[in-house]
């Protein structure tokens, strides 16, 4: 006589392949629209070209994303999830890479100057006149910030108050910002190692670390 325990389970064991597809359909989609970005740009950047890139029907991408800036507001935040989960690694092998505020510092930069940062850089600027855009990413951002604080505080710990350490997260992110728009009609690298340099002591005076990152 079968276990009827064991049937009640068989339906939820059936159910995982579905959330599978569902997820991997979810990503590829993502991926799509994040390269569409990256070639394209914002305003060339059309839903039914990032569901052809993405080997799904038009349906299948709409079930996902209703609309154009909640897809493009998920990019966003789908490359940021990534930024930071490789941040985080970083930051674990601090002992080995020695100092980890410059590690950090370096990271963030290097981030900034990936092809798929200017992408998510133009989104921003777009939502300036782009109300329905500017409402999908306002929560994507409190969302990073968020996340971008626990990564934060990995970092000397009890060095500041959270609201300075708040204002000093806000420079790093704003300053790595300009100097990637800057970077788009002046390549001057020594100008920017300069100001990554200033920007570093900043960090480690406001911290109160030393060349190694420790208090």
């Amino acid at each position: 006589m079968s276990d009827p325990r064991a049937r009640e389970k068989a339906p939820r064991r059936r159910d995982r392949k579905p959330q599978a597809r569902s997820t991997a359909t979810r990503e590829s989609i993502l991926d799509a629209a994040l390269e569409c970005l990256v070639e394209r740009g914002y305003a060339r950047t059309a839903t039914a070209d990032v569901a052809e890139r993405a080997g799904v029907s038009r349906g299948a991408q709409l079930h996902h994303f209703p609309t154009r800036a909640g897809l493009l507001a998920a990019t966003v935040e789908h490359l940021a999830k990534r930024r930071l989960s490789e941040l985080g690694r970083t930051l674990e092998q601090r002992d080995r890479a020695g100092d980890d505020i410059d590690a950090a510092v370096d990271f963030v930069w290097d981030a900034y100057t990936d092809p798929t940062a200017y992408a998510s850089l133009e989104l921003l600027i777009a939502a300036r006149t782009d109300e329905d855009l500017l409402a999908h990413l306002r929560p994507v951002a409190e969302r990073f910030e968020r996340t971008l604080e626990q990564a934060d505080l990995t970092l000397a710990p009890d060095a500041m108050a959270r609201e300075e350490r708040a204002a000093l997260r806000r420079l790093v992110v704003a300053t790595m910002q300009g100097l990637a728009i800057m970077r788009v009609v002046d390549d001057d690298d020594a100008s920017v190692e300069s100001v990554l340099s200033m920007l570093k002591e900043l960090c480690r005076n406001s911290l109160g670390t030393g060349r190694n990152g420790k208090a």
